[in-house]
């Protein structure tokens, strides 16, 4: 990959040593984080990659055979990638493993299944605290299941004090290897041959000294953002220029400097946020955005107000009461010298929140300045909610701007720490919702936050306000539901029969549903989506209205499909019953038909999918009403020799022209 005076710095980087998986369109959905169900094996290979055992491993290797580990750290120095590795390397490279959430209450968990053999639970905030019993029955449980388990716990301070004191348990800190190892390895595991490394190597020093980019308060994941730029720039030099600058560590003090040295700028204050929320989008929506958010602001942005006295004329400007940057909290805090504590976990009914009691601290630039401007200027806060919450249907823009407010739960915390997302979800604009929908994703991968996304999500699901119901099953195809199948489809399950007899909500509710359901279905989990399609379809006739539609457009992903027909398994005979009630609905059959006739042409060059469209065809041609009748007139007109399933397509219809099947109609 070349990117010549490019910056390359712009994908996000998360974890210990590892990062994300790509976003592009050709990406598979399903390839984040699994934070609840079976954790895909691309998933533990990527924690592998590069890894370098902190200085803990051995000693926390061997607290993982005795019972459940407790393995601590501070943010970015690699906790679930070790946790990870720790499975790995104590149930086998191959033993399925499973992630639990922070939410699963332990006196009530039990192991899922004899085959898995880890389990990696993230976060540790039960509605009541663990008690000594409770660890030792999860001991045994998993003792008698011959099974590991990682307990992935933050840095804070009250909990790891709970652990210590009343339970007698000292959890280990993960603290992470030096930055020059972390960066040896990472850069020997992406570029394995060693010229090529010596290559990128000299057009990296040609233009800054690699120990000093090294400095030694680099976590892990700023290593792996350093080595995945020098591996981008392909060694161009030039592409290396401004590495330092593009650098993230630096970021926290930057965001600083750069809102106070705008403090004057009001159309430059308004491009800085619209930059942050949008970066990444065309210059012209950034700059839409910008004037959009300058005219919503009016004064508001603007730091001093010209003077004028009682007759009008001119006097001595005067500072703007207005302004949102007026006062920062650590401005007030410095002036009446006190200082914001760590953040405390208190545990509560129905969820857990976060405090910051006052009591008399660079990852990517644009999320630090959104995360400083929001924590520190609480007169923004309501003017990024008014703002982003009428954010343009065209762009896709609904996705960064979600992740920005998904994120500003965690920066602000509280009891109620996602307040603010209520103005989305019952927004009338699909826009709205499909920002809180993001926004609750982003906010459970703070196990946190867990708790109170679950709470909210069950009680809008139940609301009057179809507008809830839709967010509630847009969120269940975002990164909340994706990282939990099986609670994504229970909601989904429950709105759906909610609109029974309710046509007027299918704007919004039942397309939220469907559209949901279609993602986890792209996003690897299709056998659990195919049984609850399954269900809806030998239910009432409105249920099968509902699903045959969804139906079809599953098929345009036909891999889990082929790969049952071809093997003939018992999803396979619901499947073809599925397919011959689609092609007798006069509503489904023309993109069915279609499907289907893609999946023959396809399998012309590939065996599994030949095996498939045969296996299939030969189940319809027995039953022969009419649907089949017509997708095997379409096969017959449109098909060409080395198709599969059109010879049993053309002696279905002699036999049918012959009067010889009983299933003719």
């Amino acid at each position: 990959m070349s990117a010549p005076h490019g910056n390359v710095n712009t994908g996000a980087v998360h974890g210990g040593q590892t990062v994300t998986g790509g976003t592009g369109p050709g990406a598979r959905r399903g390839e984040g984080r699994v934070r609840e169900g079976a954790i895909p094996d691309t998933e533990v290979r990527d924690a592998a990659l590069g890894f370098v055992r902190p200085d803990c491993f051995g000693d926390a290797l061997a607290r993982l055979e005795e019972g459940p580990l407790f393995l601590t750290g501070r943010a970015g120095t690699g906790r679930r990638t070790t946790a990870l590795n720790l499975l790995r390397a104590s149930c086998g490279d191959t033993a399925p493993l499973r992630a639990l959430d922070g939410v699963t209450e332990l006196d009530r968990w039990k192991p899922a299944d004899d085959s898995v053999r880890g389990y990696l639970m993230d976060g540790l905030f039960p509605s009541r605290p663990l008690s000594p019993a409770v660890l030792g029955h999860t001991r045994e449980l998993l003792r008698k299941a011959r099974a590991r388990m990682v307990i992935v716990l933050p840095d804070d301070a009250a909990l790891l004090r709970h652990l210590e004191r009343g339970l007698h348990i000292s959890p280990v800190v993960c603290v992470p290897p030096p930055p020059s190892l972390v960066f040896d390895r990472r850069f020997e595991a992406m570029v394995p041959d060693q010229r090529e490394r010596d290559r990128l190597l000299a057009a990296l020093n040609h233009q800054h000294d690699l120990d000093e980019l090294l400095v030694p308060e680099l976590v892990p994941a700023e290593v792996v953002e350093l080595v995945t730029a020098v591996v981008a720039a392909d060694g161009d030099p030039a592409a290396l220029d401004d590495l330092g600058l593009r650098l993230s560590y630096r970021a926290e003090q930057e965001a600083t400097e750069l809102v106070r040295d705008l403090r004057g700028d009001p159309d430059s204050l308004a491009f800085l946020l619209a930059a942050s929320v949008y970066e990444g989008q065309d210059h012209r929506i950034v700059r839409d955005e910008a004037d959009r958010l300058a005219k919503l602001a009016a004064d508001r942005l603007t730091a001093v107000l010209p003077g004028k006295d009682a007759d009008g004329a001119s006097a001595t400007d005067r500072p703007n009461p207005a302004f949102v940057f007026r006062r920062s909290l650590t401005e007030q805090l410095h002036a009446v010298r006190a200082v914001r504590q760590e953040r405390e976990i208190k545990a509560g009914d129905p969820y857990a929140h976060s405090v910051e009691a006052v009591a008399f601290v660079r990852h990517q630039q644009a999320e630090t300045v959104l995360r400083h401007v929001w924590r520190e200027y609480g007169q923004l806060v309501e003017l990024l909610v008014e703002w982003l919450r009428d954010v343009p249907r065209t762009g896709n823009l609904a996705e960064p701007a979600g992740r920005t407010m998904g994120r500003a739960a965690s920066w602000g915390g509280g009891r109620n720490a996602l307040a603010h997302l209520r103005e989305f979800a019952v927004s009338n604009r699909a826009t709205g919702r499909a920002v809180a929908a993001k926004a609750l994703g982003i906010a459970a991968e703070d196990p946190v936050l867990v708790p109170e996304v679950r709470h909210r999500l069950q009680e809008w699901s139940t609301a009057s306000s179809p507008c809830l119901r839709a967010t509630v099953a847009l969120a269940c195809g975002e990164e909340f539901g994706l990282a939990r199948p099986d609670l994504a489809l229970r909601f989904l399950d429950q709105l759906l029969l909610g609109t029974q007899g309710r046509d007027d909500e299918k704007p919004p509710v039942r397309e939220a549903v469907e559209t949901s359901v279609l993602k986890l279905f792209q996003a690897g989990h299709e056998a659990k989506v195919f049984h609850l399609l399954l269900r809806w379809s030998e239910g009432s006739q409105g249920e099968q209205e509902q699903v045959l539609p969804l139906f079809t457009r599953m098929l345009t992903y036909p891999q889990w499909f082929v790969r049952n027909l071809s093997r003939w398994t018992p999803e396979a005979q619901a499947l073809a019953g599925i397919v011959a009630l689609a092609l007798n609905t006069e509503s489904s059959f023309d993109r069915t038909c279609a499907s289907l006739l893609r999946w023959a042409e396809d399998g012309q060059w590939d065996e599994a999918q030949y095996r498939a469209v045969e296996n299939l065809f030969l189940s319809l041609a027995h039953s022969m009403r009419s649907g089949e009748f017509r997708l095997f007139v379409e096969m017959e007109r449109t098909g060409s020799d080395g198709w599969p399933g059109l010879v049993t397509a053309r002696k279905a219809l002699d036999r049918w022209r012959t009067g010889d099947h009983e299933g003719a109609a």
